[in-house]
């Protein structure tokens, strides 16, 4: 790096340097000697830190969308639509045309107490919000237009841990003869007892179904768009891979289901092109919304029941499977979540809530007298014993009583 003087111009002393990525030699431009000398040696000190940042301002707001763009062919419909709520309706009226090299942690920092103290959007929004901004400058870290992410060093907050809710066996049979109709019995006890996501049940087709072997393949999901996300023409619904190659599995079915599962079929009269095991009146696949405001909240609100949401179904399938004694790593492979430490946290605060089983309890009760020593035998005291022990005891009481002199 250099100073380089160039007389007859406004501003004369100019600071020349390459940039780190892309090698390309950059140019800087001032009136004054020492303000040139200062900058040279920021720069300076910035290249061999390697906190060098592109000296030309990007608008917080240009990056965000134009990351929008290039990250929505790479995740799910929902996946983007959660990430353009984040960006639309909060980081962008926050930081908007700030430059993204100059979002500093402390104005980070400023922007979530105000998010954390307004009450609205809740904690878990406001986390979910903070995930999507530091996966926008982890981005630009990695496109090179800064060279540390600032909220890094932005002070973390508690989230209030959401309470575990499943239905158990009593709940599970009434909600089914509330829901409005076997259909949606067989739908939801599909969900309880395979532990499937509403999209996972919704798209699935009768040969991911073989009853005689009583085994269910999850091979795919039926998903809903926003319709501006759509081709003109083309449908809001979409059948997808599941969420995650975990996600493609295989799940028993109980012995019992069976006879409900071949009626349903039987019962089905209308319009299926798409040999849906659940299909719609028209033959497309269900709305989970309609499902949602048309049979399960009012069966719930029937029984008296709270606190439960339709995902809580695979809760539910887990609290089955612990009350079995189902292992942990089973459980994982059937619900297709991708890392055991999911599981292991969903089925310790179940198992945490639930007593023993008898033959359980009689098991640990053998296990613990395995474990329990053997008395210590006591050897009997003879009479000579106990007059040398109260001879050692009178002793004592004199060589400690004050009283007695020499």
């Amino acid at each position: 790096m250099a100073v380089i003087k160039f007389p007859g111009r406004k501003k004369p002393f100019g600071v020349t340097w390459r940039e780190p990525e892309t090698k390309k030699q950059r140019w800087m431009y001032f009136a004054k000697k020492r303000d040139a000398e200062a900058f040279k040696d920021q720069v300076s000190t910035d290249l061999r830190q390697r906190t060098y940042v592109d000296q030309r301002p990007v608008p917080f707001k240009t990056y965000s969308r134009d990351w929008l763009a290039r990250t929505q062919p790479t995740v799910s419909p929902k996946t983007h639509e959660l990430h353009e709520w984040a960006v639309s309706g909060y980081l962008i009226p926050a930081f908007n045309q700030m430059a993204i090299q100059a979002m500093r942690p402390d104005r980070i920092e400023r922007w979530q107490a105000e998010l954390l103290f307004r009450g609205k959007p809740g904690p878990r929004s406001v986390q979910i919000i903070r995930g999507v901004l530091r996966t926008i400058l982890e981005d630009a870290v990695g496109k090179g237009v800064i060279f540390v992410n600032p909220l890094a060093r932005v002070r973390r907050f508690e989230v209030p841990e959401r309470e575990l809710h499943y239905l158990d066996i009593p709940q599970l049979k009434q909600l089914c003869e509330k829901a409005g109709g076997a259909f949606y019995a067989v739908l939801f006890l599909t969900e309880a007892f395979c532990g499937l996501r509403i999209g996972e049940a919704t798209g699935l087709q009768w040969p991911d179904l073989d009853l005689e072997r009583r085994r269910l393949w999850v091979r795919r999901q039926a998903i809903w768009r926003r319709r501006k996300d759509c081709a003109p023409g083309e449908p809001r619904w979409k059948l997808v891979e599941p969420k995650s190659r975990a996600g493609i599995r295989v799940v028993e079915i109980p012995a019992g289901f069976i006879p409900l599962l071949i009626a349903h079929r039987a019962s089905l009269d209308g319009p299926n092109p798409l040999d849906l095991v659940f299909p719609s009146q028209t033959g497309t696949p269900l709305y989970p919304e309609n499902v949602r405001r048309r049979h399960f909240v009012p069966a719930l609100r029937a029984l008296g029941i709270t606190g439960i949401r339709p995902h809580d179904f695979r809760r539910t399938f887990m609290a089955l499977h612990v009350q079995a004694g189902t292992h942990a790593k089973l459980i994982q492979e059937r619900t297709g979540h991708s890392s055991i430490a999911l599981t292991t946290d969903v089925y310790g605060k179940i198992a945490g809530r639930m007593e023993l089983a008898q033959e359980q309890e009689q098991r640990f009760e053998a296990l613990a007298a395995r474990a329990m020593p053997a008395p210590v035998p006591v050897e009997p005291e003879t009479s000579s014993g106990r007059d040398a022990a109260a001879e050692l005891e009178s002793e004592s009481a004199k060589t400690s009583d004050p009283s007695t002199g020499p």
